[in-house]
Formats: structure tokens, sequence, C-alpha cells
């Protein structure tokens, strides 16, 4: 057995990467080229991802029988450089597969990031390529590549900013992971460090906004590596974002340009979200980058591309504590657990169920109980005399400043009985 924390080491022997990827060997024979071709897409009868794709050591197509290694001597013009292998022949490097991996990364329309890809293509092809045991030798399957930023699904709408972690480990933190800097070097002399990270955010309506983010240690935008501090070069890995109202009074952002998001940005949108590096310092505040041409060179953070996004929130403006029914209306008692709207903020009440629907318009005054009076309306069931229970739900909205109704704010179910007099509901 070869190994160890989930990392495969020397002596490699066939049984491993069977055991470590949970799979079986093909018809009793134990064949590596039977584990790479499970790599294949699903069209072809692959089942690709059992071996992970992050993972630098790993299966990889290079045009020699004998064991690849990370410090390959290369001679050329009497000078003598060291290369490696894993990396890939310099043919799959021109087509900008480095580690097994095709990058897929637009450029031009930033908005198309989100559409970045890293699709694993060591499978082999008979006749051409060599299956070599001894590719998982170092294979970790736990790997990640050397950047990595935050898995971000909700956004919180109680808080005006998004925090988020964007970290780089050279080789001597995670000697296993795919370095990004195979890609990084095809376009750009700059490091990794010398980069600005950065956010892209595409609404419900196909509205797309780009903000560089800002380091929560230095409170303003930098690089991820800060140069010639008094601490030397310093890396950064915490940062922030924007997204709403803090309640201060920003500078005035240039024209176009926003200090919070502009897209659609209510409770319940679904927002699509990729976090990315680029090499110019554009766009300080939110800009609309739709149809702009962005010119500098970016790169996706490969573990933060298009993250689907759901903007939530525990703060309850407004609160229905209890319904009743008292001979022809509805009694709804209501609290503002968080304090007071602003006089003359508008909601919109609506009770239904079991045939039941009442709708009702609400403005708050800034005085007066809390305890509104619903008249039962003309949709219900018949109500003979005698005591009736229906289950029912009370809902409040909010309404917007063009009088439409917004997202649903509170609810409450409950099982409300009816009792009704022998002369039948008094109206």
């Amino acid at each position: 057995m070869s190994i160890k924390n989930n990392q495969i080491v020397a002596p490699v022997v066939i049984t491993d990467p069977y055991n470590l990827l949970g799979i079986y060997p093909k018809n009793g024979v134990w064949d590596v080229a039977d584990i790479v071709a499970l790599e294949r897409p699903l069209l072809q009868g692959g089942r690709p991802g059992r071996i992970n794709k992050w993972s630098r050591h790993k299966p990889v197509r290079y045009p020699q029988a004998a064991p690849l290694s990370d410090n390959y001597p290369q001679q050329a013009g009497g000078v003598t450089t060291y290369i490696d292998q894993w990396e890939g022949s310099d043919t799959d490097k021109n087509q900008g597969i480095r580690y097994g991996l095709k990058a897929t990364i637009p450029h031009g329309n930033l908005v198309a990031i989100h559409d970045t890809s890293f699709d694993y293509v060591a499978y082999p092809h008979p006749g051409t390529d060599f299956c070599r045991l001894s590719d998982f030798d170092g294979y970790d399957h736990n790997a990640e590549p050397n950047l990595t930023g935050s898995r971000i699904d909700e956004i919180s709408a109680d808080v005006p900013y998004l925090f988020v972690k964007i970290n780089y480990y050279d080789d001597s933190v995670n000697p296993t992971g795919v370095p990004v800097e195979s890609w990084l070097a095809l376009a750009s002399d700059k490091s990794v460090g010398d980069y600005y990270p950065a956010i892209l955010v595409t609404d419900e309506n196909g509205g797309s906004y780009a903000r560089l983010l800002t380091n929560t240690s230095t409170n303003t935008v930098t690089t991820l590596r800060v140069k010639g501090t008094p601490m030397g070069d310093v890396w950064y890995s915490s940062f922030r974002v924007k997204f709403f109202n803090d309640g201060t009074v920003s500078p005035s952002p240039p024209v176009g340009q926003s200090d919070t998001f502009p897209g659609k940005d209510s409770v319940g949108a679904s927002l699509k979200v990729t976090l990315f590096l680029i090499d110019k310092k554009s766009f300080e505040y939110w800009t609309g980058v739709g149809t702009q041409f962005i010119l500098g060179d970016y790169f996706p953070i490969p573990t933060s591309i298009a993250m689907t996004a759901e903007i939530n929130s525990t703060y309850t403006p407004i609160k229905i504590v209890d319904f009743t029914f008292l001979s022809s209306y509805f009694q709804v008692r209501i609290s503002f657990p968080n304090g007071n709207p602003p006089v003359g903020k508008k909601y919109t009440f609506r009770i239904s169920g079991s045939g039941f629907l009442a709708i009702y318009d609400y403005e708050y005054k800034g005085t007066g109980i809390l305890i509104l009076n619903i008249p039962l309306g003309t949709i219900h069931p018949d109500l003979p005399p005698g005591a009736h229970t229906y289950y029912l739900t009370c809902s409040v909205y909010g309404v917007s400043s063009s009088g439409e109704a917004g997202v649903q704010l509170d609810s409450l179910s409950k099982n409300v009985t009816f009792d009704i007099p022998d002369s039948g509901i008094i109206s």
C-alpha cells in the first residue's frame, strides 16, 4: 500500500489508484489506461471527475514512456534549463493545456469570464499517448490549485459588505496543487502578487457589474502582495466589497459608477458571481461591464467561477404577531422588531387559504396601536352559523415607491376559528 493522507507515494503499485479512486478493474484486468479512460467525456463512455484534476501530479499526455520528472534537464544552445514535464509537452502548451488542463479563459468582454473552464484532457489516444503508472506518483486526491477563493452561495442584505478570502500558496506551501502561474505567464510578465483582486456579478436581469475588492487590513484597494512595507513584502488574503448602503456618505463616484451594487439586489434575487484578478487598477467603484471592452490581463480564481449566490436576510422589518377573526373582520397584530419604519412606509397584507382571500393596504402613520382590522372581503366559503375552523396564512409584503408589491417580509399560518352567530356575519 502506497497511499498516505489521500496521496499516492512511491513505490506506486497498480492497485493504488484503483483503491484511492474507488473503482474496480474492468473485466478483472488492472490497467492504468482503463483508469485514465474514465476521464473521457460522458458522450464517449467516460465517467469524468474520478481523478482530481487539480493535483499537480496525475496522468498527463506526454510523448515518452519513461517516468516524468518535475526537474528534467533540457539543453539548448549549450545552456541547460530544467523543466517540469508534468506541465505538458510543447504541443499541449501551445494549445493552452497545462498540467493536463485545457484552460478556456475568454478575453475582451469581461462578462464572459463566467464561462471560464479548466477541463481535464488527459484521456489517452490509442497509439499516441503513453499511459504511465508512474504519473500517479505524488497524486493528491485532496489537492487544490495554488490560488483559491471563497465559495459564495449567499449574500446577506443585513450587512453592507461581502467579505471574501483569496489565498495564494507557492510551491513551498502547496507543492501538490496545480500552479496557476503556468497560464498567467502566457499573457503577462507579472507575478500573481501584482494583480488586483476583483469581483464580477451578473443579476437576474442580465446586468453585469465589476468592482475591485478592498483590502480589509489597509482599508484600501491593493494588489494581493504589497511591496515595500515596513514589514517587507506582505501578502494579503482578506478582502471585502460594498454591496449595500452602510449609512455613510461616500465620495462621489465617477460618472457611470456606483458605490453600492447597482443591479437587482432585492432579497431572494439570485446572482452569478466570479472572483478574478486583474493587472490594472480599474473600476474602484461598481462599473457596468455588459458591453465594455476591458483592456488588461485578467484571470479567474479557479475555485470561484460562476457561483450562484442568493441574497437573503434574517432582518425582520415587520412581524405578524397573531391574527384572529372577530365578527366580520380579521384582527392582525403586528410589530416592528428592529425599530419603527419611516412615516409613510407602505405594506400590503394578504390572508389566504381554504377558499379565503382578503387583501389590505397599510401605511405606517407613526402613531397608534399596531392592530389592524382587515375586512373579510368577498372571497370566502359559505359561513353558516356555528363554529368553523380553517387553516389560513397571513402574509405581509413591502410596497415599492411605484406602488408595486415587493418580496414577502413575514408570514404566519395557523388554524383560525370562525364563531358565526345565528344572525350570520355582522356587516
